[in-house]
């Protein structure tokens, strides 16, 4: 069966930091990303699936509300 992975982001200007975490609040992963576009999404298919994610809300996110699943 598999697990469902949680990852935080904090999003900012220049910079997205993240942790992911598993079901048991293990963190697996932390660090950066460049705040694009192309970034974003070179680290999302990295990610182990099943996952969901919350990020915190600031004037930087808006760009990010649409997101390429493909």
């Amino acid at each position: 069966m598999t697990s469902m992975h949680f990852i935080g982001l904090d999003i900012h200007k220049e910079t997205i930091s993240y942790c992911v975490k598993d079901v048991s609040g293990t963190v697996l992963s932390e660090g950066t990303v460049a705040a694009t576009r192309a970034q974003l999404d070179d680290w999302v298919k990295t990610l182990p699936v099943p996952w969901t994610v919350a990020m915190e809300a600031t004037m930087f996110t808006g760009w990010m509300l649409v997101v390429n699943h493909a």
